[in-house]
């Protein structure tokens, strides 16, 4: 039988409770490396497919993280798909945020938590960036495909 009593005043606990911080920060810092890792970027193409990445924004671009919904959309991307951005409110009304935007990033194949990342990073004009950031705290944020992008 396990002597609980013994585990909270024991020596694992005594250095947990000294070091509590610290071993909280170093968590954070593995679980944001990990998801990092899973994010390609156009550095990981040829040549020929990485005509546009966050490193060759035009001026005035920016690159914003859009956190798609349903989850699985993401896998669907890749890299230099020309998506338009569009909110769905609670109600279930919806409506474009970003027309023809460039997708810079997205979740790597077979990364960590690869399925389950929504997240894709599209370069904007800064007002389009600024509706995108408004659109994702007021409801769920899908895509539709352009159909010039490149397969």
């Amino acid at each position: 039988m396990i002597n609980l009593r013994k585990l909270r005043t024991g020596a694992p606990a005594q250095f947990i409770r000294r070091h509590r911080r610290a071993l909280a920060a170093t968590c954070a810092a593995l679980a944001v490396l990990t998801a990092l890792g899973s994010v390609r970027s156009a550095g990981d193409l040829p040549a020929t497919e990485a005509a546009h990445s966050i490193t060759t924004l035009d001026p005035g671009e920016r690159a914003i993280p859009v956190p798609l919904s349903p989850p699985a959309a993401a896998g669907l991307l890749h890299l230099g798909d020309v998506i338009d951005v569009i909110a769905i409110s609670d109600s279930g009304t919806a409506s474009t945020v970003a027309r023809g935007a460039l997708v810079t990033g997205v979740p790597a194949a077979g990364g960590f938590m690869s399925s389950a990342s929504a997240i894709v990073v599209v370069a904007v004009d800064e007002l389009t960036a600024l509706r995108i950031a408004g659109a994702t705290g007021t409801g769920d944020l899908t895509f539709a495909l352009h159909p010039t992008s490149p397969r």
